[in-house]
């Protein structure tokens, strides 16, 4: 099963961070990456089952989602290639938040993992979760 895992420190409280990405069908914080982010049917940002295109090309669906944990897991259901329904399957993204108590900052990880028959898609993903989380860090003050 390949994974991915990369993390980053934003300059901001925790709260101040999870306020502006809960929102599963905003990604306006993330603009070197997302030019677009379509909801997809009904429900709501918050709620299991929402659903999101991105960029025309990445088909997501909300699998959990938790504000007391600053939480949120999704699986890819369509996305271009080398993460498309014919190379990859079982996707299941985690984008968690953590306080960094000592300075009043946070800890974000995100992760993924999915089963496959090569790994040519780890560095893929890993290139997208280090510019996603570069642009967050970025948003409250960071230097890329």
């Amino acid at each position: 099963m390949p994974k991915v895992y990369n993390s980053i420190i934003v300059p901001a409280p925790i709260e101040h961070v999870w306020s502006r990405i809960r929102d599963f069908h905003d990604f306006s914080w993330a603009p070197s990456v997302i030019t677009s982010c379509k909801k997809v049917g009904e429900g709501d940002g918050y709620s299991v089952g929402a659903r999101r295109l991105l960029n025309n090309a990445f088909l997501d669906t909300l699998v959990a989602y938790s504000t007391i944990e600053k939480r949120m897991m999704y699986s890819m259901d369509e996305g271009p290639s080398p993460v498309s329904s014919r190379e990859i399957h079982d996707y299941v993204g985690d984008l968690r938040l953590l306080p960094v108590t000592v300075n009043d900052t946070t800890f974000a990880e995100w992760s993924g993992s999915w089963e496959a028959g090569n790994t040519d898609a780890v560095e893929f993903m890993n290139g997208v979760y280090r510019s996603l989380l570069g642009d967050l860090a970025a948003e409250f003050g960071a230097k890329n």
